[in-house]
């Protein structure tokens, strides 16, 4: 049986697939699509080949011919070429969307706390600025062999680097689109080694925690947005600037954890694009007069408006010097605060957001977060 004819086979019987032996996956041109830069190299020692891709991160990949895989173990062996960021995507569908990990090699992997990176890949964004807890750093080599173990199960991932017993990351809520599809490498490296175990899962437990902001009412999720607006010019952004009364709103759906992530509605923008803004509304209904303290996440530029009036603007530019928020740049409730005032009653917030300022193209993460100090007396509607 051929080897990805096997990968169909265990990939569709799960069932079964704890008895499955690791299955060598060849590195050769007829078993895979490349989209990029790719080499396939025949070498002594290497008896399943080695693939070298010569196109930077987000320049292209090249995907195995399958899209099979969903739960189960991973393992390979990477060898850098520069400081740059290659890593593996699973569940890819169409190259839009897919799960990623990702290693921005350097001297300093084992300390620094960005050497391991897991990213989901929606509608044609990366967005490794949206999800700061799921980094991490790594026993890993520059410039040599490392050997990467991905165990997947359900919607947890464990990594393990270099043969250590313990992850160097854990990942408990895959937040990419799709739980199923092909295998891909991307970014300047040489693969070699790789193995698929469909089924194999160590007894990871499938399930993600229970979600922190289901049920907790500090969190501002019920928003209905805009399509994004095009504007010449964000500078002196009011209220003045919301759709007129016929525009058509749509409710938001935040994901887990509270996050209103724009990015999973709304496909990339082009370098050149005009600022795209959407808008957002939600009412907030509170028995009293009170003045709640609101922590904000949010990526790339924000204004938030009570009733009417500003109680916010604020910028996260990664590539602006002094531009970054704490955590370097990606969207945490560490981001901001603001001191929100609420009369009795209902109390109407706005939120206006930019996604694609100049510093960054439209591809990446793109939407914010909210949560009040106390929800006592408050509903949103």
């Amino acid at each position: 049986m051929c080897a990805v004819c096997a990968l169909s086979v265990f990939g569709a019987a799960s069932t079964f697939a704890s008895t499955v032996a690791p299955l060598p996956i060849p590195l050769v041109a007829s078993s895979w699509q490349a989209s990029g830069n790719a080499t396939f190299i025949t070498r002594e020692a290497f008896p399943y080949g080695i693939l070298q891709v010569t196109s930077e991160s987000e320049a292209g990949f090249v995907a195995l011919k399958d899209k099979h895989f969903d739960n189960g173990t991973i393992e390979f062996d990477i060898k850098p070429v520069g400081e740059e960021m290659p890593g593996i995507r699973f569940h890819q569908q169409d190259g839009a969307d897919a799960d990623m990990l990702y290693i921005r090699v350097s001297p300093d992997c084992p300390a620094s706390q960005d050497c391991l990176q897991y990213v989901p890949i929606i509608n044609g964004r990366v967005l490794w600025d949206v999800y700061p807890q799921y980094q991490a750093s790594a026993p890993f080599r520059e410039g040599e062999w490392n050997h990467i173990r991905l165990v997947i199960s359900g919607k947890r991932m464990n990594v393990y680097v270099n043969g250590r017993t313990e992850p160097s990351l854990r990942v408990t809520h895959l937040e990419g689109n799709v739980s199923a599809g092909t295998i891909a490498f991307e970014g300047t490296a040489y693969y070699a080694n790789l193995t698929l175990a469909p089924g194999v899962t160590d007894g990871l437990d499938p399930k993600a925690p229970v979600d922190p902001a289901a049920g907790d009412h500090r969190y501002l999720v019920r928003w209905q947005g805009t399509d994004p607006v095009s504007m010449d010019t964000t500078d002196h952004l009011s209220v003045s600037n919301v759709p007129s009364s016929h525009a058509h709103w749509s409710p938001v759906r935040a994901d887990y954890g509270g996050l209103i992530n724009l990015s999973r509605f709304h496909a990339p923008t082009t370098k050149q694009a005009p600022p795209q803004v959407i808008w957002l509304r939600t009412t907030v209904q509170s028995d009293r007069e009170q003045v709640r303290h609101v922590a904000v996440g949010w990526l790339r530029e924000i204004w938030v408006f009570a009733d009417g009036k500003p109680v916010f603007a604020g910028t996260n530019l990664y590539n602006v010097k002094g531009g970054r928020r704490a955590p370097d740049g990606r969207l945490s409730l560490q981001n901001g605060g603001f001191d929100l005032p609420l009369h009795k009653g209902a109390n109407d917030i706005v939120v206006a957001i930019v996604g694609n300022t100049p510093d960054m193209r439209g591809r990446y993460g793109w939407g914010f977060i909210m949560r009040m100090d106390q929800a006592e007396g408050i509903t949103e509607k």
